[in-house]
């Protein structure tokens, strides 16, 4: 299996440059549209490989506004899957076009030699993508990504202006953070506990399961877990008893793109996180569309309305 080249940025000698293929990666914000942006720069080697990511992704949010929701969560899961493509066979994964996923698609290949794979990276997208800013200084790097809104889970903004669009009451129960459309702090920043729906009949947090990268989803979802466990004893002294529930989008396991090595890494996450779940008292819900999360909490108050 071939392994990521270093995140550092110390440039070894001339004499020990990298020669690699490389390939753009597009995104179509708008299903049908001529229209893309360059969002990221595969390069692989013989030795291994690199995915140069654009670290400007929010300009797209000040483009299409929200609008923009729908395809920063497209190309945060196609680029993770673009990820595991490329440490499994490498540049036959470019070769093939890796990447199946609406409104993400590769560029065509070719062959280049820099210092690094990584600098044969940032050379491309600094001459190729409007999204990406060149910065030598990794403290600077390291605050980029945090405020990179593609580097947060989507599905809470996707949920709620599904909500919102059917009923808005329904809506104004998400947080302030998701109905400002903000990116949350780290958790490690928050003094108290985050929660991103809070109902009268349903207390949820929302949560993506990916493909790739699950382990550290799985933790993610485990803090939000957390979290509601603690809302839900705090609810304890409450005279009517509200659900708390994690709800999580997963992709549907027939799809193309999705192996079978994947596919079983997502069943033992969701057995993992559902055992849990259970032994916490909290409920579970793993749903493959955003209409059906949507519908879920809609149909949890429409409820309490209609017997209250």
């Amino acid at each position: 299996m071939m392994t990521p080249t270093s995140s550092g940025l110390k440039f070894p000698d001339l004499d020990t440059s990298k020669r690699g293929y490389w390939a753009p990666v597009f995104l179509s914000p708008i299903l049908g549209s001529p229209e893309r942006f360059v969002i990221a720069v595969a390069v692989v080697s013989d030795s291994g490989f690199h995915i140069e990511q654009a670290n400007q992704m929010r300009r797209l949010t000040c483009l299409y506004g929200r609008d923009a929701e729908t395809a920063l969560f497209a190309a945060e899961v196609a680029l993770e899957e673009l990820h595991i493509s490329l440490a499994e066979r490498g540049k036959a994964a470019l070769v093939e076009g890796a990447i199946v996923f609406s409104g993400v698609t590769l560029g065509s290949i070719s062959e280049g030699e820099a210092r690094s794979l990584e600098r044969l990276g940032k050379t491309w997208m600094s001459a190729l993508s409007s999204l990406y800013r060149f910065n030598p200084n990794p403290l600077e790097n390291e605050l980029d990504e945090r405020n990179d809104v593609s580097s947060i889970d989507h599905l809470p903004t996707l949920v709620l202006d599904h909500v919102f669009n059917i009923d808005p009451i329904v809506a104004n129960k998400f947080s302030e953070e998701i109905r400002s459309n903000r990116r949350r702090r780290s958790s490690s920043a928050i003094a108290g506990i985050s929660i991103d729906f809070n109902g009268s009949r349903l207390v949820a947090n929302l949560a993506t399961l990916q493909s790739s990268a699950t382990a550290l989803a799985v933790d993610r979802i485990k803090r939000k877990m957390f979290d509601l466990k603690v809302r839900r004893d705090k609810d304890g002294g409450l005279l009517e008893a509200r659900d708390h529930e994690i709800i999580l989008f997963t992709p549907p396991l027939d799809i193309a793109f999705i192996n079978e090595k994947q596919t079983d890494r997502i069943d033992d996450a969701l057995g993992s996180l559902r055992e849990q779940s259970t032994n916490e008292g909290l409920g579970f819900l793993a749903l493959g569309a955003v209409h059906d999360i949507g519908g879920r909490i809609i149909k949890s108050e429409s409820s309490h309305a209609l017997s209250t």
